[in-house]
């Protein structure tokens, strides 16, 4: 039987991002690029996995490490190129970690995270087949220019890979082009790793240099060019996040939820939306669940919360929090980190919530901040209200009772507790607790004066 496994290619600089974070750890769509390669090889179920690590590898060994599954972990072995000299050196270094029993190796870039589990399973058994010292991945392109060329004998066998520097007029115009991605028997491969000079500008081994010491060679034509897209640049990133969010997108519409102008919007993998939900365009969805019936847009920002059925949440930014169901949101609503809303819960227009519990059929329609308080159910907050939960060194709690009615423009100074049935009058500012079934009162004696001398001298007023 043979026995397969696989090098992932990822030591790297990738100085063509321009930053200071490796290539490997940017994000598609919420996952890093090294993430989308690794669950792809995990699920072809291969004997052994070698990591290559190269440039700032504790972070990615680090990454790799908290989202690989426990089942998989032994799986796993990193191994180090210290010195960037190329592909062929980075598969050098596995020689002596790869175990005995492995009879070929497939090579991956971690670069390249659109390769999938049955175009692999593909190649593989076409390697099986043929038998061959090595197989290469190759792919048809309409614009070929920097890949290289898949050379092939009047008889239309495979023979070379010519890079686009040292291809000939003819050549170039070849649209068969490499991937990047290859399967090499053992021991054969390490032979002519062997025979491989430097002989470039760079000084560096090019694993595309073993091929032509294979005395067997053959192909494998990927069906999608978009597979094989590798990330070079920042570009490149936007491009392939592009094609896997719509992918995502897809699979919602496909399963019942409606979304207008997909290519404004914006979801990661870690959204889960259920049917008969509408997100409207400009949102973006990132760690959250949405349930059935909602109402998300234009233009709201949803993020590691929760969102009950029948809702709407509509121009309007929500973070790390839960929403119960058939709430109104918006517009123009902040919902900050820390914030629960019960069901039937109403937050209008700019209206601002921090570190607070609302509960069911409470009203918080306009203009408001409320902060680190516990509102009770079916309480009405009129425009204008804050609770005053910062006294400049620390936080406080405000608490109001069920049913009550804060009127517009009150201030509750925190620690502050508010009975249940209690209506505080329009304009109060509140710094001592209220008993239930209160009407409280805080105004001084309003008082008007006749200065019309004085405001038609401010005014120029004769």
């Amino acid at each position: 039987m043979n026995k397969i496994g696989c090098i992932i290619l990822a030591a790297g600089e990738g100085t063509r991002m321009k930053s200071e974070i490796p290539k490997m750890l940017f994000t598609i769509c919420g996952k890093t690029i090294i993430e989308h390669i690794l669950d792809t090889v995990l699920r072809l179920n291969l004997d052994k996995i070698y990591f290559v690590v190269g440039h700032k590898k504790e972070q990615i060994i680090e990454k790799i490490k908290t989202c690989l599954p426990k089942t998989q972990q032994s799986k796993i072995i990193f191994v180090t190129q210290h010195k960037q000299l190329g592909s062929g050196d980075a598969v050098l270094q596995v020689k002596k970690f790869v175990d005995k029993k492995i009879n070929s190796l497939l090579v991956l870039s971690g670069d390249v995270p659109l390769i999938t589990k049955n175009t692999l399973l593909k190649f593989i058994a076409h390697h099986n087949k043929t038998n061959t010292e090595s197989c290469v991945l190759t792919v048809e392109i309409k614009n070929p220019f920097s890949y290289g060329r898949i050379v092939r004998d009047s008889l239309g066998r495979f023979s070379a890979i010519v890079e686009e520097k040292d291809a000939t007029e003819n050549q170039r115009n070849i649209k068969e082009v490499n991937s990047g991605i290859y399967i090499f028997k053992l021991p054969s491969l390490w032979e002519s790793l062997k025979k491989v000079k430097p002989e470039n500008q760079k000084k560096e081994y090019y694993l595309t240099d073993v091929i032509k010491y294979c005395e067997t060679k053959t192909t494998f034509l990927c069906e999608n060019e978009i597979e094989v897209k590798g990330i070079n640049t920042r570009a490149d990133l936007s491009e392939v996040e592009d094609i896997v969010r719509e992918k995502l997108l897809n699979n919602l519409m496909l399963n019942g939820v409606s979304v207008y102008m997909p290519k404004t919007v914006y979801i990661d993998y870690f959204t889960r939306i259920s049917k008969e939900t509408i997100v409207y365009p400009g949102s973006i969805l990132t760690k959250s669940v949405i349930k059935e019936n909602c109402v998300i847009g234009p233009y709201s920002v949803i993020e590691n919360s929760s969102v009950g059925s029948n809702t709407k949440i509509i121009f309007s930014f929500v973070s790390n929090s839960k929403i119960g169901k058939n709430c109104n949101i918006g517009p123009y609503g902040r919902i900050r980190p820390g914030v629960n809303l019960f069901n039937d819960v109403s937050v209008g227009n700019f209206v601002e919530l921090k570190n607070s519990i609302v509960k069911n059929k409470s009203k918080i329609n306009h203009l408001s901040y409320i902060g680190d308080t516990e509102i009770g159910r079916e309480v009405n907050i009129g425009a204008g209200v804050i609770t005053c939960n910062y006294d400049g060194r620390q936080k406080h709690r405000t608490f109001i009772g069920d049913k009550s009615f804060i009127g517009s423009n009150a201030n509750l100074v925190a620690p502050i507790k508010i009975g249940n049935n209690v209506v505080v009058a329009a304009g109060s500012t509140l710094s001592k607790d209220v008993k239930p079934f209160t009407l409280a009162i805080e105004r001084s004696v309003e008082i008007h004066k006749n200065k019309s001398s004085t405001i038609k001298n401010m005014y120029g007023i004769r």
